[in-house]
């Protein structure tokens, strides 16, 4: 089962670019605190990768409505999870709140309409 799962998802550091999120129903989110307080996650979609991006509307885009982290503490490693059934092909991250600060962040994409998954090329290669 472990093997299966490797093949059902894409891991990759999470940057200001557009993430392209074809043939993927879910994401995990997470991120190191840099800083104690509170870290709120915002998703944001657009149908191109330059085009203007907007809010995505869907109260349940983040499971259980969790879109917020009160008491981040500096070190912590934050996970967001988040449901992209009916969100436009690319989206980007955006996190707010005194926590954030600029931790480390990575978003896992799940839920793979297609196995296996592609695997992105690795640097060096």
């Amino acid at each position: 089962m472990k093997r299966e799962l490797l093949q059902n998802i894409k891991a990759m550091p999470l940057d200001t670019e557009a993430i392209d999120r074809a043939g993927f129903l879910s994401a995990v989110v997470a991120v190191k605190a840099a800083g104690s307080g509170e870290i709120t996650i915002a998703v944001k979609d657009c149908d191109t990768a330059e085009g203007g991006f907007e809010a995505v509307k869907d109260p349940l885009v983040v499971l259980e409505g969790k879109a917020t982290v009160k008491d981040a503490q500096a070190g912590d490693l934050v996970n967001f999870d988040l449901d992209l059934v009916g969100c436009k092909q690319f989206i980007k991250i955006e996190f707010t709140g005194e926590g954030k600060g600029e931790g480390a962040a990575v978003i896992v994409l799940g839920d793979a309409t297609n196995v296996p998954v592609e695997a992105p090329a690795v640097l060096g290669e």
